[in-house]
Order: structure tokens, then C-alpha cells, then sequence
């Protein structure tokens, strides 16, 4: 459960650093000039965007690495490099004449909000070994390759509970392996051994694997290939501990966990906590904007679907969403209501669309009620187009990195959409453009594809 909600926790915890944020600015205020330095609009202002820029720095610092193997060294690391901005942006301020602040109501309130996020860290870190002890907050790892780097990496995680990683088995071409006669192959390692690495495909079918690490000799490098794209079928991250380079993406991901450098078989910006907050962020403010501003438009177009053809204004359909969890898309009712809706995906001159619904599939209209996807936070605006589960099922079968698209969330456009392939188009180049936007996507990607989806050419192939 707790892992199921870590995005839930570092969700909460970023908003208790706001929060402290402003006490601190707050106390430090009343404890040096009184509530009188809030005698204007200007002193308002300035205190919330100076905290909330303050906010996106300490975010920037703090979520730029994974939290599960962030030593507390670094935590502290990150608290003074924030230490350090806060004091050149106040002096700053102080030095151009936009705003007067006192010594002393700097080091009050330097000291209150870095006393509480240092005492709040080292909690934290405290409370993840205490549960980890006791066998809660894990991710599975299986390790291809019982060699010696594969035992060793075994060992190191295994002796470092903090580490947040549970070790569920080894798969090993080593057809002697359990009679081996080595002090290090103990029982307990032997019962590990699930068998050859041709189990793979039935490991991961069967059992729940968070991420394969991959161990083997660098002469393997045909097996690794093979392995790695089956753990993509699947939708599992692989990783390698070096060097293994055939594989590699052009932008891979590389973290250390006790020394050992693990390279992604991808990068995913969007698995860092600061680039999903900024993502969310603006997905809920324009949602929200938007919704606000279409409302009239939404009734004009419900009236239309109501006066051209019977059944509901709404048509909901379960798709293939974020790391391949089912959820109900809403658009607009753009085809009289027939039974082959969820398996029959609309042609060029499909007859079961309503001449009112053309207009909204060729409009892109008919899209629009998934802002309210967006925000109940099933869907970004940005992102893989989300398919049918007759679909989802049909295309991982033919196309191994298919499910790969779900690393992040679907989105109401995508970087394939604005390229031209969408509906009834070549899935393998949607599935090319959407993971080369899996891989290097940044905030203005997202701004371009957003222009692109309103003004760009491309995106009206195949609209139908």
C-alpha cells in the first residue's frame, strides 16, 4: 500500500513544504517588525512568489534523484544549496531597493524553515528503515545472471534494508548452479534460483517484477538484447549494471545503488518528482481554465448531439491508462449507439457516425470532456493517446514496446497526434513517436505540441 502511494506522500510533503515555507516567513515577520510588514498589496505579493520560486527550488533540489536511494548526506547537501539561494535572492531584493528586509529577519527565518526540513528529512528517513525492517515499502527486483556481479549486488542490497529493495529471485543459464560448490551459493541463495533465463517470459507473467537487472558477461550481449525487449513487452524497466552498450538508448537513465552504476534501458524525465509536479501543476490550471471558458460551448455542442440522433451526450469507453491501469474516457457521442463501439475503431466513411458527430471527430470537438480525465489526474494534456483494451491487448502482442507508452500518463494530444498518426494510422510509428516523447520530454515539448494541436497541419490526417 505504501508503495502504491508514494506519489500520494511526496504529493503531501510537497505541500507541507509550502506550508512551512510561509510560517517561517510569517514568524520571522512578526518576531522582527510586527504584522505591519504586510501594510500593502506589494507586501503581499512579494512574500507568495518569492516562497512559492523558493518552493520550486527546494522541489527542484530535492525530487531530482530517486528518494529510495538518496542518502541523507544528500538531503543535507540539497538544504544548503536551498540555504543558498534564499539568501541571494533576499539580498537581492535588498540590494536593488525592491523590498527592505533586516538581518535578523533573515536568520529567523532561514533557521525556522531549515531546522524544520532538516528535522522532517532525518524523520523520514527513520520512518522508511523502520517499515523496510519490517518488510513494508519494497520494490521487487529480479536478477538475471548468478555470476559473481549478480551475487554481489545480491549481498549489498540485501544487508541495506533502507535501500527499499526485496530481491525475489535470480534466473541463471548455469545448468550446475544449484550443485555449486562455492561457499558463496548458500541455501539461501540456492532457493532464489528460479531457473534459466528461457523463464522469463513465465516470471513475469506470473510473478509481480518491479525492475530486471541484468548481470550477465559482456559476450552475452545477444541474450541481453532478447532479454530486454521481452522486459519491455511487459512494461518492465531493465536495467544493467555496465558495460553493456547495444542496447542503450540515446538518453539512457543512470543512478548508483552502493556503488554499482545501473543504466536504464530508457530515460523517463517524467519519473522525476519535480518534472511530474510542474506537468500536473499546469495540467490542472489550464483544465480548470479551460473547463471554466467551454462550459457554454459544451452546451451548445450537448444540444447538438441531442437534436441530430438518439442516446446520450457522452460516450464512455474503458482505456489503457497510466502503467496500464484501466479508467473511462468521456468524449462526446459522435456515432449512433451500436454494440461495436468498444471493438471496432472508426474508418474514414464509417456508417455508424452521425453527420453532427463527423463534424465533431474532424473538429477534434469531440474530444473535449476529456478535461475532466485530466482533472481527476487520469490524463494529461500531453501524452500517448490511450487505446481501447481490445486494442491494448491486440497491439502488445504485435509490437513489443508497445506498453512502454504507459510509463507515463495518456494525454488528450500527443507528440504522434501532431505528426500525423493518429486514429486509423501505422500503430508502429505512433509507438516510435510516442516513446522518442516518453524519452525527451520537457515542459516547452509539452507547449509545442499544444500549438501544434491547434494550428498545425499534420494533426488533421486521419481525423475521422
Amino acid at each position: 500500500m505504501l508503495k502504491e502511494n508514494s506519489n500520494f506522500f511526496l504529493a503531501i510533503l510537497t505541500i507541507c513544504d509550502l506550508i512551512v515555507f510561509f510560517f517561517a516567513y510569517l514568524a520571522a515577520a512578526y518576531l522582527t517588525v510586527g504584522l505591519s510588514m504586510f501594510g500593502s498589496a506589494k507586501d503581499f505579493i512579494i512574500p507568495i512568489v518569492i516562497n512559492c520560486l523558493f518552493l520550486l527550488v527546494y522541489e527542484k533540489f530535492e525530487f531530482s534523484h530517486s528518494y529510495r536511494f538518496r542518502p541523507f548526506s544528500l538531503i543535507f547537501k540539497n538544504l544548503l544549496l536551498l540555504y543558498m539561494v534564499v539568501v541571494s535572492v533576499i539580498y537581492t531584493l535588498i540590494l536593488t531597493g525592491l523590498y527592505k528586509y533586516s538581518s535578523r529577519f533573515v536568520i529567523i527565518y532561514t533557521g525556522i524553515f531549515m531546522s524544520i526540513f532538516l528535522v522532517a528529512r532525518l524523520f523520514i528517513k527513520i520512518f522508511l528503515h523502520i517499515i523496510r525492517s519490517k518488510g513494508y515499502n519494497f520494490r521487487r527486483y529480479l536478477i538475471i545472471g548468478a555470476g559473481k556481479v549478480g551475487l554481489s549486488f545480491y549481498r549489498k542490497v540485501k544487508r541495506n534494508n533502507k535501500l527499499g529493495i526485496k530481491i525475489i529471485g535470480f534466473l541463471d543459464d548455469n545448468p550446475d548452479i544449484l550443485n555449486h560448490p562455492g561457499h558463496e551459493y548458500t541455501d539461501e541463495v540456492k532457493k532464489l534460483i528460479l531457473g534459466s533465463t528461457d523463464k522469463l517470459e513465465n516470471v513475469l507473467k506470473t510473478i509481480a517484477v518491479d525492475n530486471v537487472v541484468l548481470a550477465l558477461p559482456m559476450y552475452a550481449n545477444k541474450k541481453i538484447v532478447d532479454i530486454t525487449n521481452l522486459c519491455e513487452k511487459y512494461g518492465v524497466k531493465a536495467e544493467l549494471i555496465p558495460d553493456y552498450f547495444k542496447i542503450i538508448s540515446r538518453n539512457p537513465s543512470m543512478r548508483q545503488i552502493q556503488g554499482y552504476p545501473l543504466i536504464g534501458i530508457r530515460n523517463v524525465p517524467l519519473e522525476n518528482m519535480f518534472n511530474r509536479f510542474i506537468k500536473r501543476l499546469c495540467d490542472l490550471t489550464l483544465s480548470l481554465i479551460a473547463f471554466i471558458v467551454l462550459l457554454p460551448l459544451f452546451g451548445i455542442i450537448a444540444i447538438g448531439i441531442k437534436l441530430t440522433s438518439k442516446g446520450p451526450v457522452f460516450f464512455k469507453q474503458k482505456r489503457t491508462g497510466f502503467m496500464q491501469r484501466d479508467f473511462e474516457i468521456i468524449k462526446f457521442r459522435t456515432m449512433i449507439v451500436n454494440n461495436d463501439a468498444d471493438k471496432v475503431q472508426a474508418t474514414k466513411d464509417d456508417p455508424r457516425k452521425t453527420k453532427f458527430g463527423d463534424f465533431l471527430r474532424k473538429t477534434n470537438l469531440d474530444e473535449l470532456p476529456q478535461i475532466l480525465n485530466i482533472i481527476r489526474g487520469e490524463m494529461s494534456i500531453v501524452g500517448p493517446r490511450p487505446h481501447m483494451l481490445t486494442h491494448t491487448e491486440e497491439f502488445y502482442q504485435k509490437y513489443d514496446k508497445y506498453l512502454v507508452r504507459h510509463w507515463v500518463k495518456p494525454g488528450l494530444t500527443g507528440w504522434a497526434q501532431v505528426n500525423g498518426w493518429r486514429g486509423d494510422s501505422d500503430i508502429g510509428m505512433r509507438i516510435k513517436y510516442d516513446i522518442d516523447y516518453i524519452e525527451n520530454w520537457t515542459f516547452f515539448l509539452d507547449v509545442k505540441i499544444i500549438f501544434l494541436t491547434v494550428f498545425g497541419r499534420k494533426v488533421k490526417r486521419y481525423a475521422y
